[in-house]
């Protein structure tokens, strides 16, 4: 049997307003590079779509780059035929410039209004294929909340068909440790508190794991 293969989406997207300033956030891509490691270690096939941070990919993971949210959709279009199943760590920018300026725009002594346009949701879309010709997808993905909200995230993961969510906080981006409250539709939350990114990494490639080998155990009693 083939070995599996995970898709991972981590770190920031910039979105160009300029030649020079651009909408982003903080993501690091710690927690994707360590599920990457992680998962290579049980002998997945790992692909790594990784934005603008200065962290290197782990040797042996295929490394996609991509700097905007629309770069970072078609990297999952074109992979999506391909993996069992997906974590989205990733930062994406919810809007965009309606348009990107040409060269650096002058100061000036008026106020300067930028027009916000929606960017695709890479995991929604995945979660709206989850089911097709290539089977039934694993789909992991994250809830940032100010407050933490498990409503939220549950919400969350029953409109974008998640198997799992993370909900954190801002404080969680850029750092190695982190609170998490741990979110399986249909189960009690579990909150993992000042838990180490590496740990985390772990426990959600275990959980995949599981949950991949039994859907394909599945699809094999049914003669698929």
């Amino acid at each position: 049997m083939k070995s599996p293969v995970l898709l991972i989406t981590a770190g920031p997207t910039r979105e160009p307003i300029d030649d020079v300033r651009f909408l982003s956030n903080g993501a690091s891509g710690t927690l994707g590079i360590e599920v990457a490691s992680a998962a290579q270690a049980k002998g997945w096939e790992v692909h790594l779509a990784l934005g603008p941070v200065h962290l290197i990919p782990p040797e042996g993971v295929i490394h996609h780059p991509f700097t905007t949210a629309c770069e970072l959709e078609q990297i999952a279009v074109e992979l999506w035929p391909r993996v069992d199943a997906m974590v989205a760590s990733a930062a994406v920018c919810d809007y965009r410039p309606a348009e990107r300026i040409a060269g650096k725009r002058k100061k000036s002594g008026e106020d300067w209004n930028l027009t916000l346009i929606r960017n695709p949701d890479v995991l929604a879309g995945r979660g709206a294929q989850k089911e097709d010709e290539w089977g039934q997808r694993v789909l992991v993905g994250f809830a940032l909340e100010a407050d933490q909200s498990e409503e939220e995230a549950r919400r969350k993961a029953v409109n974008k068909r998640l198997d799992l969510v993370l909900c954190n906080t801002p404080d969680n981006l850029g750092t190695a440790m982190g609170d998490y409250v741990w979110i399986e539709p249909g189960e009690p939350a579990v909150k993992l508190l000042d838990v180490a990114k590496r740990d985390l990494a772990v426990k959600i490639v275990e959980f995949i794991g599981t949950r991949v080998a039994s859907r394909r155990c599945d699809r094999a009693f049914n003669g698929e």
